[in-house]
């Protein structure tokens, strides 16, 4: 099954038109989805058309029964409102955020290297929310010493 990228969610529209793509994708009949799923034909067509929200839970077997990737399922996850199983598939377009949350999260990384890598991010957030409230266009006088 081909891979949506964030771009392409974002294009989507939201959970239904992201999960009418993936379904086509899978070459799979909205009546053969609701069967794979254990859901009624009316209900997968409601969702589809976004006459309906779905629940997490009917995410999570949808996304099962048209086989997704865990990254796919993170992003239908997210289209539908509900944070994603794992965070770091929100940033498939930007690998550093994924290396960012990895770093942070990694038990091969000793406890005070990852505090203060947080303070540091948590520093660079804070001066770029003032950067971009000033209305300057760059961070380098900023940064320049610090590199």
């Amino acid at each position: 099954m081909a891979e949506l990228g964030n771009q392409e969610l974002l294009q989507a529209g939201g959970f239904a038109e992201l999960l009418r793509r993936y379904r086509e994708s899978a070459r799979v009949s909205q009546s053969r989805l609701a069967q794979l799923s254990g859901f009624d034909h009316s209900y997968v067509s409601r969702l589809e058309s976004g006459r309906r929200a779905p629940t997490r839970e009917a995410v999570l077997r949808l996304a099962a029964a048209l086989g997704l990737s865990a990254a796919q399922r993170d992003s239908l996850l997210a289209a539908a409102g509900f944070l994603p199983q794992r965070a770091e598939h929100l940033f498939g377009d930007v690998p550093v955020l994924t290396d960012v949350v990895q770093l942070l999260q990694s038990d091969d990384v000793p406890e005070p290297v990852r505090q203060d890598f947080q303070q540091m991010l948590e520093l660079l957030v804070r001066q770029v929310r003032r950067t971009a409230s000033s209305g300057r266009r760059t961070l380098t006088s900023e940064f320049a010493g610090m590199v």
